[in-house]
């Protein structure tokens, strides 16, 4: 036993000034590793956003290079080819100009959007000769098919700089017609909603920096595009930090340049750059006040130390687990951006066929006019068709329509009708692809039988999101088409099934394709988010479409699969 209290005192101090800095040092960890956690799911979120504008509107360029109106432009200057250009930019409020460009550089057809949002026809006299632009020299050497995107800079217009800055983006395509490359198609598009997306709807102050250092994108107008401004500051100057905190990073990689600020490799269509993130409330912040709160904690009893570290770290993870929560929303909200994506690729198929019967039927009209055989009976029969292939992709559009839109209280469906629509939308780009796509049903006994032979619909009636179910089926399904269109397999094996039971008040919908079956070595890793086995792929699908099943609907998503027998099958269970 101690006999000296002053040596007990000591003791008590001596291991009291250890529990406070274990515990200053566990919550410094604790607050960085959280704020590194979020702020690097926000960068992942900001890149598939950027990824998913890549897509799109490298589909749009595509579609127009590919349009024959554009190709006989080249040869006899046909006014069609002017009135696609000038609705492509009427279409869409991000494009700001639109042009066709000869091989030698000199622009053939211009329109441009003002800043008051009026469209503008530059006269011949007018248009310039690009052929000294970095970009077009970028794009003119570009293979058939390919889609090149600038440097995201300032537009510069007769040499000199847009003022007020104008931040652009441009793509380029080359258009070829019988095998020989043309023209060039080039669209700017005005970046600045994006860089206003960036700003305002980041849990964070955002910075984007070149691999000089200078700033493209600031929260202060006055350091943004500062390569242009007059005094051209850098990066180090407004952190007061050596160039080397600025240096380019690989995928994945992170470096604190400060105590509150944390640098990410950014990919920005091919050029590496570096973005940075500022928490609204800095990490120093949330320490002193913890530390604070700790602190007192120790002074009034150190006999309850452990009690008050333990609140405070679970008020800590409460905080970051909200973060997470408004992170995994806007998760989910681009997850329905690359749905439409999707969709527009089978409205693609579904309009090709009516639009080239309507291009037939209308020159089978000028045939006859010119050959003096156009009768009422001819024309009106020609009318007839005509609507006919009309009202179709006016049904397409109804279609789309009704995907998506999102109903916010559970409502009344059927399982099998929710089915069906999934299996309507694939069925053009299916065939395209030469996919079969078979629906059927399975009794309690097992029996397999075709839907369209199912005597009681009514036990496949819900109550559920019906729009999350064809999200998570058209992800399935597009998941194993992707895989079935990879293999070089025969017709016969290009196959997809959908089965459908109930039992009790379970609903089960399974995905069955036959394109090799799962990796046992990637089995696991599947549902985790960001994680994918594709180029371009964004490693969301399968996690939103697990996320949709647990959250919205209580239900459950699994797999099975055979490597040996080249099959899998995902399982989607969802409660009545």
């Amino acid at each position: 036993m101690l006999k000296n209290p002053n040596f007990s005192l000591k003791i008590g101090v001596f291991l009291s000034i250890i529990i406070m800095v274990c515990g200053m040092w566990l919550i410094h960890y604790d607050i960085q590793s959280q704020t590194l956690t979020l702020l690097s799911q926000q960068n992942k979120i900001n890149q598939f956003y950027l990824d998913d504008f890549k897509k799109i509107q490298s589909n749009v360029i595509r579609t127009l290079a590919d349009n024959g109106e554009i190709q006989t432009y080249i040869d006899d200057n046909n006014s069609e080819a002017i009135k696609l250009l000038y609705h492509c930019l009427k279409a869409d409020s991000q494009i700001m100009q639109i042009r066709l460009i000869g091989l030698n550089g000199d622009e053939r057809i211009r329109f441009d959007r003002r800043r008051d949002g009026t469209l503008y026809k530059t006269p011949i006299n007018e248009l310039q000769n690009k052929s000294d632009r970095p970009y077009f020299k970028q794009f003119v050497s570009l293979p058939k098919n390919s889609v090149g995107f600038s440097d995201f800079d300032l537009n510069i217009e007769h040499g000199k700089i847009d003022i007020p800055f104008n931040p652009t983006l441009r793509l380029g395509i080359p258009v070829y017609k019988d095998g020989k490359k043309q023209a060039l198609i080039v669209i700017n598009y005005y970046m600045q909603e994006w860089i206003t997306h960036l700003l305002q709807y980041n849990h964070s102050h955002f910075y984007l920096v070149d691999n000089e250092g200078y700033f493209l994108i600031h929260p202060d107008p006055q350091w943004a595009w500062s390569r242009y401004q007059s005094d051209k500051k850098k990066a180090p100057d407004f952190f007061h930090q050596s160039l080397e905190y600025f240096s380019p990073l690989l995928n994945e990689e992170y470096r604190w340049v400060n105590s509150n600020t944390i640098a990410f490799s950014f990919d920005l269509y091919g050029k590496k750059l570096l973005a940075l993130y500022q928490p609204e409330v800095s990490p120093n912040e949330i320490l002193t006040r913890r530390l604070i709160q700790f602190g007192s904690i120790i002074l009034v009893s150190l006999l309850l130390i452990v009690a008050p570290m333990v609140r405070i770290i679970r008020l800590n993870a409460r905080r970051i687990e909200e973060e997470k929560n408004k992170n995994e929303r806007m998760v989910l909200h681009h997850s329905r951006l690359d749905a439409m994506g999707n969709m527009i690729a089978v409205i693609e198929h579904q309009w090709r066929q009516p639009l080239n019967s309507i291009g037939l039927i209308m020159q089978d009209l000028v045939s006859a006019f010119h050959h003096q055989e156009l009768t009422k009976e001819y024309f009106a029969e020609s009318q007839k068709n005509v609507m006919h292939q009309l009202q179709f992709m006016s049904q397409t559009l109804d279609t789309f329509r009704d995907f998506f839109y999102t109903q916010k209280n559970q409502h009344e469906c059927n399982l099998l009708h929710v089915v069906h629509e999934i299996s309507q939308l694939c069925d053009m780009q299916f065939k395209t692809l030469g996919i079969i796509l078979e629906i059927r049903c399975k009794n309690k006994t097992g029996e397999m039988y075709p839907v369209d032979q199912e005597k009681h619909p009514e036990i496949f009636n819900l109550s559920t999101h019906s729009t999350e179910i064809k999200h998570i089926l058209l992800n399935l399904i597009s998941n194993a088409k992707e895989a079935l269109n990879q293999l070089q397999i025969s017709q016969s094996s290009k196959h997809i099934i959908i089965t459908l039971s109930a039992e009790n008040n379970i609903l089960c919908i399974d995905v069955t394709d036959f394109a090799g079956g799962i990796d046992p070595s990637i089995a696991d890793k599947i549902f985790t988010p960001y994680f994918t086995t594709k180029k371009s792929g964004t490693g969301l699908g399968l996690y939103i479409a697990k996320t949709l099943t647990e959250y919205f609907m209580q239900g459950q998503l699994s797999y099975t699969t055979d490597t040996k027998e080249g099959w899998s099958t995902f399982h989607l269970m969802i409660p009545k």
